[in-house]
């Protein structure tokens, strides 16, 4: 039988984090919903602690084969069973009010909602002296939601070089809520519903061509969690630039194209923007890509990822820009161009931003997800109050920094 909402799950070789992960999510949905396990663990000692729960809502799969990134989160997504989904690391939860939020899209006929706030909790971590005990923050918010157009936001993010993908208001797979029949019409023209190197940019692209009843809300349904082997983690200790070949989103993605307009090295930055191309592409959108600011990337790439670049001989660095199909002069006047044009973003910004004390609150000394839930549950009302809505096609004429 089909399922009013599915929580998806894909794990590897986090079973402590997982296992906790799951008892927060279930108590948090009824018989209407279900949890679904995708573990492609070097062995199954999850089965067991899923089998014991004995509960009709949980679906749990075992893999032995090595798969990559793209390839879990794809079988996950093929056992779930909901009318709406939404998909979360082994080490996140979600907040009291998710169901609210599902049932006010099935009774208003919504595709997608996103939230401008998620519950970040780091996890303790040993290796980071300043989370050795973990930290929880808790953002402000205001409880109001509004209809946006994805189409304009993809090209927002296009102009802006697919950089910082998560300040744009675009439906998300990770962390959001979708109605399942979008990412089918995805997959029909794509031939599967994640591609690229990383699903959860490339689904939030694909999903831009695709959905048509897209919502913002400003309140937090959702924990974003940082364990200390998470792709948060890394990032925070800087380990998420190097020569591509080190990358892992091509463990066990077998024979990979990289997209020639994007610079050979492994970075967030250039790992999103090359999924980003990839998925639009799949779903035949590639007159898109005339939007595309690929200098902007290059020069915030640059800038962000400088300890690697940065210790790279001359002739290493031009080879990283060599297939990008311009001549060496062409290519330093545009860096050149956009670089001047980013200085000045940067001063326009600083001018206008107003001072004001920080409006998260931030706790320290939280050692379990459990714990995150119980103070966001103190902190943030389990009762969001959303009004029943008429869609209205957003006005064509906003546009984003």
């Amino acid at each position: 039988m089909n399922k009013l909402f599915s929580i998806v799950i894909p794990t590897r070789n986090r079973q402590q984090y997982c296992i906790e992960a799951g008892a927060s999510i279930l108590k948090e949905i009824d018989e209407s919903c279900e949890l679904v396990v995708q573990d492609n663990s070097t062995d199954d000692t999850l089965r067991q602690h899923f089998v014991n729960l004995n509960d009709s809502r949980v679906i749990y799969n075992y893999n032995p084969t090595p798969l990559s990134f793209v390839d879990n989160f794809e079988e996950a997504l093929q056992l779930s069973n909901g009318t709406f989904f939404c998909i979360l690391g082994d080490d996140d939860s979600v907040t009291k009010n998710i169901m609210q939020i599902v049932h006010w899209m099935r009774i208003n006929n919504i595709d997608s909602v996103a939230s401008t706030r998620v519950v970040d909790f780091i996890w303790p971590n040993s290796t980071i002296e300043k989370y050795a005990n973990g930290e929880l923050t808790i953002p402000k918010y205001g409880g109001k939601e509004k209809a946006v157009n994805p189409k304009l936001q993809l090209l927002e993010l296009l102009r802006g070089g697919f950089l910082s993908y998560q300040t744009f208001e675009l439906p998300r797979t990770y962390h959001g809520i979708i109605r399942r029949s979008c990412m089918n019409e995805v997959k029909r023209l794509g031939g599967r519903y994640f591609g690229g190197l990383t699903p959860d940019i490339y689904s939030t692209v694909a999903l831009s061509c695709i959905v048509k009843k897209h919502f913002i809300i400003d309140f937090p349904f959702s924990i974003a969690g940082a364990c200390p082997a998470s792709a948060t983690a890394m990032a925070t200790v800087g380990g998420h630039s190097g020569k591509l070949t080190d990358a892992p989103h091509f463990r066990n993605r077998g024979t990979y194209q990289w997209e020639v307009d994007i610079p050979k090295y492994y970075s967030v930055e250039t790992i999103w923007a090359e999924s980003g191309i990839k998925a639009l592409k799949d779903l035949r959108q590639q007159d898109l890509l005339s939007h595309f600011n690929k200098y902007r990337l290059y020069i915030y790439a640059i800038v962000i990822n400088r300890k690697y670049i940065f210790d790279l001989s001359f002739k290493e660095t031009i080879s990283l820009y060599k297939p990008l199909q311009i001549t060496c002069l062409e290519h330093i006047i545009k860096l050149l161009t956009e670089t001047l044009r980013s200085v000045i973003r940067v001063a326009k910004k600083r001018l206008k931003k107003q001072n004001f004390d920080s409006v998260d609150e931030v706790f320290s000394n939280v050692y379990s997800l459990e714990e995150a839930k119980d103070l966001t549950a103190s902190m943030v009302k389990n009762s969001y109050e959303m009004e029943v809505c008429t869609y209205a096609e957003p006005q064509e004429n906003t546009r984003t920094s």
